[in-house]
């Protein structure tokens, strides 16, 4: 489907004038999460160019302009974590781009919002629901990986079209939906449903077993 943009306006001024993004991640998960960070090819880093660590109660990270890459969160460290993939490049305008991602696999659930309202991710808890069928080191592989038009393993099913479950799944892209920049990215049953996903939760963000990402432009 086409990816959704809006119209120009004020906040839109503010992302695309901004030299970076600024990024606020806390944890509120009950547990300390593992965290680890990768840019594009020909991407800059993460400034700072922080490594893989523990999120314990919260962390900033600051994401320049021309930036494509991902933030991985699970349990344990595994390239196939389920991952917030952002970017901040020059062929879109530097307007935030932004999605859920668990192409790879499954860790833990995500959603984000832009200005208030959830436009990407699943807070399906898919471990619960069925046994994955190949899970290792804290993740469940998505044999969909490879796929390109899909559709979802029955077992992603539940977040097909909310979040990337295979490589074309662009129903889970945010592009043109954060362009005031004010980005949160929540981990954990108890985040909001985007409207894609059945039935809504209110954005209350101090719920527990959730973590909170505060993307806001500066």
């Amino acid at each position: 489907m086409p990816i959704p943009t809006t119209p120009p306006d004020i906040d839109r001024a503010k992302a695309l004038d901004a030299a970076e993004l600024t990024v606020h991640i806390v944890n509120s998960f009950g547990t300390p999460l593992k965290i680890s960070y990768n840019s594009n090819v020909g991407s800059p880093t993460i400034l700072g160019n922080p490594g893989a660590g523990v999120i314990a109660q919260s962390t900033d990270i600051v994401v320049p302009r021309d930036f494509a890459g991902a933030i991985f969160v699970g349990e344990t460290y595994n390239p196939a974590n389920s991952k917030f993939e952002v970017s901040f490049s020059s062929p879109q305008g530097y307007r935030p781009g932004l999605d859920v991602s668990y192409v790879d696999g499954f860790s833990v659930p995500l959603v984000c919002s832009c200005s208030g309202v959830v436009v990407t991710g699943c807070n399906v808890n898919l471990f619960t629901r069925a046994k994955c069928p190949n899970q290792d080191n804290g993740v469940c592989n998505n044999p969909k990986k490879n796929v390109p038009d899909g559709p979802a393993d029955p077992w992603f099913a539940p977040c097909q079209g909310s979040a990337y479950t295979y490589p074309n799944d662009h129903r889970a892209n945010a592009f043109g939906m954060c362009d005031a920049g004010d980005i949160r990215c929540c981990i954990g049953v108890y985040c909001p449903k985007p409207s894609i996903q059945p039935g809504k939760r209110s954005l209350d963000w101090t719920e527990g077993n959730s973590t909170l990402i505060d993307t806001e432009v500066v």
